[in-house]
């Protein structure tokens, strides 16, 4: 830990890391692998129209713009400042220590439960695929254990052996699965589907409420397009790069989403035949002559969470990494490998826990669907806790740079609201016996964290004024608002203005 003369937290780097190494198209693979489009497109549809019905491609576009205005507040922070603390980092700027705790935190929980949950639907569908080719016992509880713990321990391997690798990496896999995936929608669209299906516009019977749940459950398939925020000490131009990966991956999903719900009705020709369909994209492709790529597409969803899976092990490492550098975590997690710049004993401490958890939960009987849901939504919950706060913090945080406005305030107003509903709809009403557990355990392991920052902060209160202090070439204050009217620059150059605000109490 260092500081300036003055006495404020010396501004450090993420030494350690490849700086400046990805390029524009690699900062973006990471957000979008982040995501897992194409598995999304695969299994989410069906859940949105449920409740939706032939209206759930109005739950995506609507889910979309949600999704988007959470990436403009991402911009805000990155186009201003970029660290591999994501939006940990950010918070500190806005809401202080404490808050930034929190975010980093959730945001580890978030991104290590999505790992889990990568690792773990790989079985399924790389069993499938091995079934099918005529490997026996491939579809059994044991061999989903097996396949999930190699996933865990391959995906941190490349996590390891460096960000651009396993960026690529990711990239691959997911251009592969989202082409099996679209080729058999475009077929679909392109042979007109179901003679039954309703049109595009006939809304009748499609509720508002159901709409409005429908959103809710499609802002859950973008969790993790925020993950290119992680970047920031590798990616080339950050200030340019993130926000451009951050809203481009959003958009681009959104796109596919809308997309994927239309011509998964259109295709079935019936709500009633799509729902009830337990592989509706392989079922599809038989059903319009592709039967020949069903096993493509087993395979591509299968590439597609492997691919989550390293981006999510990513993303972990580098929040633990840069809370370890500013010392609220054990200063190990901030080590980086000589070799290949990349925060290996982070990688390290998430790799069993990715393993371990999933494969405990099917050794005890559950199977890898039950294992999904389980993480799934505890990893909701602390990526909605962590986009909760970021948002929170951005007004506060263009206030002490001099550029705070109406716009800023009101799309945080906005996001604040919306991520609040959305939140308040996962939980509300309490669902059944185990998921009623499920907001306890996320509660109980945030709280775990919160106990360990309030022991740091009684015991070495000092550290407090590293939080946010890691950064890359800090962008000064513009001259501009966001609503294009000029603010007067600052009184003064004294660096202690614009040292992170430390909340001491």
């Amino acid at each position: 830990m260092s500081h300036s003369a003055e006495g404020s937290p010396a501004v450090h780097s993420d030494s350690g890391l490849a700086h400046e190494s990805m390029s524009q198209l690699e900062v973006m693979a990471q957000s979008v692998a982040g995501i897992a489009p194409s598995a999304v497109m695969a299994t989410g549809p069906v859940l949105i129209v449920l409740f939706a019905g032939p209206g759930a491609w109005l739950s995506y576009v609507a889910a979309t713009v949600v999704v988007v205005l959470v990436g403009l507040c991402v911009a805000q922070f990155a186009r201003r400042f970029a660290s591999s603390g994501s939006l940990y980092s950010y918070v500190a700027r806005g809401l202080g220590p404490t808050g930034a705790f929190a975010t980093g935190w959730s945001l580890v929980i978030g991104y290590t439960c999505i790992a889990m949950l990568g690792a773990t639907l790989i079985g399924p569908f790389l069993g499938s695929l091995l079934d099918r080719v005529g490997l026996p016992g491939m579809t059994s509880q044991t061999a989903y254990i097996v396949m999930t713990a190699l996933a865990a321990v391959a995906a941190a391997a490349f996590a390891v052996i460096g960000i651009r690798i396993s960026t690529r990496v990711g990239l691959v896999l997911e251009i592969v699965s989202v082409a099996a995936v679209l080729l058999v929608f475009v077929v679909v669209v392109a042979k007109g589907g179901d003679s039954s299906a309703p049109s595009l516009f006939d809304l009748s019977g499609v509720s508002f409420d159901g709409v409005t749940y429908g959103i809710v459950l499609a802002v859950l398939g973008f969790v993790g397009f925020e993950s290119a925020a992680s970047l920031g000490a590798e990616a080339k131009n950050p200030h340019r790069s993130i926000p451009r990966a951050v809203i481009g991956s959003a958009v681009l999903v959104g796109l596919l989403y809308v997309f994927a719900s239309i011509a998964s009705v259109l295709g079935f020709g019936s709500v009633e035949a799509f729902t009830s369909s337990a592989a509706p994209v392989s079922d599809l492709a038989e059903r319009y002559g592709l039967s020949s790529i069903v096993w493509i597409v087993d395979l591509g969803v299968a590439a597609s969470f492997f691919a989550v899976t390293i981006a999510s092990i990513n993303a972990a490492s580098r929040v633990l990494y840069t809370m370890g550098e500013e010392d609220v975590l054990p200063a190990a997690l901030g080590r980086a490998h000589r070799t290949y710049k990349t925060p290996h004993v982070a990688i390290g401490v998430l790799a069993p826990v990715v393993a371990l958890v999933p494969v405990v939960l099917m050794i005890g009987g559950r199977g890898p669907f039950d294992v999904y849901a389980y993480v799934g939504t505890v990893g909701t919950f602390g990526y909605m806790v962590g986009y909760l706060l970021m948002a929170v913090a951005l007004p506060f945080f263009l206030r002490r740079r001099g550029e705070g406005n109406p716009a800023s305030t009101a799309l945080s107003v906005v996001v604040v609201a919306a991520l609040l509903y959305v939140f308040y709809k996962n939980v509300i009403p309490v669902p059944e016996y185990p998921l009623n557990l499920l907001l306890p355990i996320f509660a109980v392991v945030l709280a775990l964290g919160m106990g360990w920052y309030f022991l740091v902060r009684s015991r070495r209160p000092e550290v407090l004024a590293e939080v946010g202090s890691t950064e890359e070439e800090p962008v000064a204050p513009h001259p501009h608002h966001l609503d294009g009217h000029r603010v007067p620059p600052p009184a003064a150059a004294d660096p202690a203005e614009t040292a992170p605000t430390v909340d001491r109490t």
